[in-house]
Order: structure tokens, then C-alpha cells, then sequence
């Protein structure tokens, strides 16, 4: 699909180091506040987004949230030392995922980071770390739902139910928030759900909400939850998607006012693709183009390549701006990358200005899960990094540039 730009001109996107990623300072910052402000309009001033460090991890970006007041998710050892560099401070940080390092995890739990226990070794770590502990160790718990029952055909993992935290339809979740709260200087203090839906719906967020009551009011932990946390996987930034963010939060928090006060427990979210997506483009050069084969099948090989942007080569189109020079139109232009994989073409170009060597190309919404999938080195580097702010182009982070040796 074509998409008309709207923020570059052609002559500024040639003074660039290309290929690169650019990202628009104003949209980015803009989402941040845009959900903070929709959590806070739903649920009052305990509401807090916390960014999704994994989705990409470059660290303006992680600068931005910051500057907006927004906290840190992390999911590793190594995203929680980058998150401390970056100026959040430890109770800042939300600690989740599988596989935690025990100093890592003794560390944020001893410095008031919320951090939720996903494992039964995590668990025995905390009964472990309770024993001659100078304060109370306050954690919180991920609990999994199996969100298929509710919405066939919505889940990735299908008919199988998700592997993260601990189940609530066999009664494990119930289980461990009890054996938690028996052990002497533990408290628990915080609930987390997360879930991805293909159709990024409402309706499941809804549904975690209202598996948070039912835990709040089995294990009676309204007078002691700290924080609910309904994790990621939402859709939205920028003006084509107004509205996504007060859909969500309103639809959180209608079902989460059943059982939990808006005065006594803090409501969070960990959105990334939903913020850094939209603010974020991938940049390149045409560097060749040729007609292949019996029937001339036109090929434009250009400085870009799939698999910075679409890691496992599923897509099938990306939106685009060119930058032609020509006023010919072309009926089919294959786009492809600079690698030697056959596989790598971005897509096919149908009744398009002809692209021509020079030319520039441009894929919009391309902030989420490029960078941090980008290999380190396969081929080339990684591509340089801007940021577009107050109308000029900033050098984030510059390419490889060597030059081969002089005899």
C-alpha cells in the first residue's frame, strides 16, 4: 500500500546516512502521555504506563519514557542493568519474565522494584531471601488465564494453554498467592496478567480484569495489592489509531472497580508496540535496479532488507513512501534488500512511480520489534539510528563506516 508522507521531504531524507531508522520525537513522547493520560482519566492518579523495554531497547528511546514519567518493563538481567543506566531508578522498574537471575531478583525485590514471580524457583528464591531479612519482602504474582475459553480462535498458542506465571483454571495461582502470604515477612502486593490477542481486542483485557477480581476476592487482597499490572500487547499510537488508548483503559478499569480501589491499588500497563511502533521509520537508498528472466521482471534492489524490520520474514507488504524521480509508472517493481537471500524482497509494487538508483524509500511504522530483532552483524552492521526533533535530523547512533587499508 502507498502511504503519502507527511513529516520528510525527499531533499532532507538524502542528507541521511542510509539505511537508518528515524524516529519522531513528538509522536513518540506524544503516545507516552497519550496513555498515561487515558489510564489516568479511567482509573485516577495511581496509573503509570511502563514501557515494554524488549520492543526496542535503544536507549533514547527508553530517555523518552523516562522524560515522560513513565516506568521501565523489563524481562532479563541485562534490560534491568540497561534500564538503571538509562535513569530509572529501582522502584521504576517492573521485573517480569521466565528466567530471572538470582542477584538480579534479590536486587530489585531488596529496592522496590515490582517484580513478578513467574516460576516455582523464583518462589523458593523469595522464601529463601525472607529468612534474616532487615524488611518485608512485598512481591507480586503473574497469573495466567487461559483466554481461549473465552475467545476462540484469538490466542496464539491456540487450544494449548500459555507456559508464563501460574495457572489459574488448575488452581495454581490461588495456590502460590497463599503460600506466599504464610511466609513470615512476605507479602503479596501484586497481581499481573498479560496476553496478546491477534485482534489486539478490548474485550480480553476485560476478561483478565475480571479474573484480577476473582483473585482479589479469593485470597482477600484488596486491603494489601499494591499494583495491578495488565501487561502488553495492545494496539494504537499516533492519529490513525485516536481512541485505542481510552478504549483499553476504560475497558481495564470498569472491570477492575469490582474488586480493587483506585485509591489503595496503582493500575499498570506495559504497552511497546502500541507507543515506539508508530513514531518510527526505516530508511534506504535504491541501489540497483534490473530486469530479469523471459518476461523482464523488474527488480529494484535497494539498502533495505526484511530482516531488520520483519525478523521472520512473514509479511507480505509494508506501508511505504517513495521517492521517485520519474514520472513513468511502473504496472510491477519487485522491492528487495541489499542481502544474498533470495527470500529478502519487501514487496511488489503495483502501478508505482519507476524507482530508478537514488531513489529513496521509506517504511512507516517500523519502531517496534526491528531494532531490538536487528542481528548484531549478518552482512552489515546495523543501520545508523536518528531522531527527528524540532524539525532537524539528530545522529543517535552512526554506521559502520570503515574503509579498507591503503596499500
Amino acid at each position: 500500500m502507498r502511504k503519502e508522507a507527511f513529516l520528510f521531504t525527499r531533499e532532507q531524507l538524502e542528507q541521511l546516512k542510509t539505511p537508518c531508522f528515524v524516529f519522531d520525537e513528538n509522536e513518540l513522547r506524544g503516545n507516552f502521555s497519550s496513555f498515561t493520560d487515558a489510564l489516568k482519566d479511567a482509573w485516577g492518579d495511581h496509573a503509570r504506563v511502563s514501557y515494554s523495554v524488549k520492543t526496542n531497547p535503544f536507549p533514547w528511546i527508553l530517555a523518552q519514557a523516562h522524560a515522560c514519567g513513565c516506568m521501565a518493563e523489563v524481562v532479563s538481567n541485562d534490560e534491568y542493568d540497561l534500564a538503571l543506566s538509562c535513569g530509572f531508578c529501582p522502584e521504576d522498574i517492573i521485573f517480569n519474565g521466565p528466567v530471572k537471575g538470582r542477584e538480579w531478583f534479590a536486587y530489585a525485590l531488596r529496592n522496590g522494584s515490582a517484580v513478578n514471580i513467574d516460576s516455582k524457583r523464583e518462589l523458593r528464591w523469595v522464601r529463601e531471601l525472607a529468612v534474616g531479612s532487615d524488611a518485608p519482602l512485598r512481591v507480586g504474582v503473574r497469573v495466567n488465564v487461559d483466554l481461549e475459553r473465552f475467545l476462540p480462535g484469538e490466542t496464539i498458542g491456540g487450544d494449548e494453554p500459555g507456559r508464563f506465571g501460574f495457572s489459574y483454571e488448575s488452581g495454581e495461582a490461588v495456590r502460590v498467592i497463599r503460600e506466599l502470604d504464610r511466609i513470615e515477612g512476605v507479602s503479596v502486593t501484586g497481581l499481573h496478567m498479560h496476553v496478546t490477542t491477534l485482534g489486539r481486542l478490548p474485550r480480553a483485557y476485560e476478561i483478565l480484569a475480571d479474573h484480577v477480581c476473582k483473585v482479589v476476592k479469593e485470597c482477600e487482597l484488596a486491603d494489601q495489592l499494591d499494583y495491578v499490572d495488565m501487561g502488553g500487547g495492545f494496539y494504537g499510537g499516533g492519529l490513525r489509531n485516536a481512541g485505542k488508548y481510552e478504549e483499553y483503559a476504560h475497558s481495564i478499569a470498569r472491570a477492575l472497580k469490582e474488586a480493587c480501589d483506585p485509591a489503595r491499588t496503582a493500575l499498570y500497563v506495559e504497552p511497546g508496540g502500541a507507543v515506539v511502533c508508530t513514531p518510527g521509520y526505516y530508511v534506504g537508498r535504491v541501489v540497483d535496479v534490473k530486469d530479469m528472466g523471459e518476461k523482464n521482471v523488474r527488480f529494484v534492489v535497494s539498502e533495505l532488507s526484511r530482516l531488520n524490520i520483519d525478523h521472520e520474514m512473514k509479511k507480505t507488504a509494508y506501508p511505504y513512501v517513495l521517492f521517485s524521480r520519474s514520472a513513468n509508472v511502473m504496472p510491477e517493481q519487485h522491492l528487495c534488500g541489499f542481502t544474498c537471500m533470495e527470500s529478502d524482497r519487501l514487496c511488489t509494487l503495483l502501478d508505482e512511480p519507476e524507482l530508478a538508483e537514488g531513489d529513496m524509500v521509506l517504511i512507516k511504522y517500523a519502531g517496534a520489534y526491528s531494532m531490538s530483532f536487528t542481528p548484531g552483524f549478518f552482512i552489515e552492521h546495523p543501520p545508523a539510528v536518528y531522531g527527528f526533533v524540532d524539525g532537524t535530523f539528530e545522529l543517535l547512533r552512526d554506521p559502520f563506516s570503515g574503509t579498507p587499508a591503503t596499500a
